[in-house]
Parts: C-alpha cells; sequence; structure tokens
C-alpha cells in the first residue's frame, strides 16, 4: 500500500491554494448546516458520501475548518497512482480484493490512534450519485473501529448541492457524530437515515 508522506508545501499548495480556488470559483458558498463537536481526546473517523470530484477537498475542508484534526483520506490504489502528489497531502491508498486491503485497514486504525488525526471513509467504495437512494457499504469499518471505540468519534457526513435561484451551486454540510451501537450495520443503517434526513432538510430551504 502507498502510506502518506506528508510536506506541508504540497498540502498548502493543493488544497488551501489550487482546490480553494477552484472551490471559490465554482460554488457560490459553502454552509455547514450542522457541526459535530468532539473532544479534544478523540480522533475522528469520517464517514462521507462521495458523489463528485470535489470530495477529498470537502473533507481537507472540513478537518481544517471544522474538527482542526490532521486530514487523511483512503484511496483506491489505482487512483492514487495517476495523482501521487495526493500521499503527501494525506491520502493513502487501498487496494481493494487484496490481501492488502487489510494493512488499508490496520493502518487507518493506526492513524486514528493519535487524537489529532481525522481519517476519511467513502464508506461505498465508489461514486455514487447524490440521488441514490441506497448506499451499500463495503466492509472494513469494524476493523478500524474494533478494540479502540472509546476513543473514535464517528462522523456521519453527507454533502449536498443545489442551485436554487444562483447561476452557481452552493454546497450545504450536514453532520451528526454517531452515538449508537458499534456494529458495521448499525452504522450502516443510522447512516442511511441520516442521509435521507438530510434530504428532507435540503427540500425545506
Amino acid at each position: 500500500m502507498i502510506k502518506v508522506n506528508y510536506n506541508r508545501f504540497y498540502t498548502w499548495f493543493f488544497f488551501d491554494f489550487y482546490f480553494g480556488l477552484k472551490n471559490w470559483f465554482h460554488f457560490r458558498k459553502m454552509t455547514v448546516v450542522t457541526e459535530a463537536p468532539v473532544p479534544d481526546n478523540q480522533s475522528v473517523l469520517l464517514l462521507q458520501n462521495h458523489f463528485s470530484w470535489w470530495d477529498g477537498y470537502w473533507s481537507y475542508y472540513l478537518s481544517k475548518k471544522i474538527f482542526k484534526r490532521r486530514f487523511h483520506a483512503m484511496m483506491l490504489e489505482e487512483q492514487l497512482r495517476k495523482r501521487m502528489f495526493f500521499h503527501r497531502c494525506g491520502v493513502f491508498s487501498m487496494r481493494k480484493n487484496s490481501r492488502e486491503a487489510l494493512d488499508s485497514l490496520k493502518y487507518s486504525a493506526d492513524l486514528l490512534r493519535n487524537p489529532g488525526n481525522l481519517v476519511t471513509i467513502y464508506p461505498t467504495g465508489k461514486f455514487l450519485s447524490q440521488h441514490q437512494q441506497t448506499m451499500p457499504f463495503q466492509k472494513g469499518i469494524e476493523r478500524i473501529i474494533k478494540g479502540e471505540s472509546q476513543h473514535i468519534a464517528i462522523i456521519l457526513a453527507v454533502f449536498l448541492i443545489d442551485y436554487f435561484g444562483y447561476p452557481k451551486p452552493e454546497l450545504r454540510i450536514y453532520l451528526e457524530n454517531y452515538s449508537g451501537e458499534r456494529t458495521a450495520k448499525d452504522i450502516e443503517n443510522a447512516y442511511h437515515s441520516f442521509y435521507q434526513t438530510c434530504i428532507s432538510k435540503q427540500t425545506e430551504f
């Protein structure tokens, strides 16, 4: 697997400058509709819907502006190898259907032992439309949180885009601190329920 090899200049240039500038041009505004406070002694496992090219930048934004933790994200290895600069910005690889997948899950768990870290996981493992009604999770979440559940805050994140009456879209970010049973099925069910709640809130504006 490809591990993170942080470089401050790369992180500033690609996320703060390049993606930040593009985000400013392409979106009217970004609104965090609900926040999810996390105690200082907990790391953050961010479970996020995955529907756009922007998803990594938005989770970086949350890590810096909302949770104030060091950004990490899991990406499919074949995609990361096409954009190797990302591993200097906090991205590490996952090779599905291989023995190395277990290494990536263990690496995620190791990162989350540090309360100063945030790890973003796209639990569906692939791009899905934001209009998708069902989002089946890939396996692996329980391996990440096993034995460390009290030190990790699990945050459910839903990103939705609408134009309303403007030429540029607005991104709305919904967050919820998960407090249920820490099993893969319970987390998946909670995420689906939260996603539907966010869709309902989105139509109220």
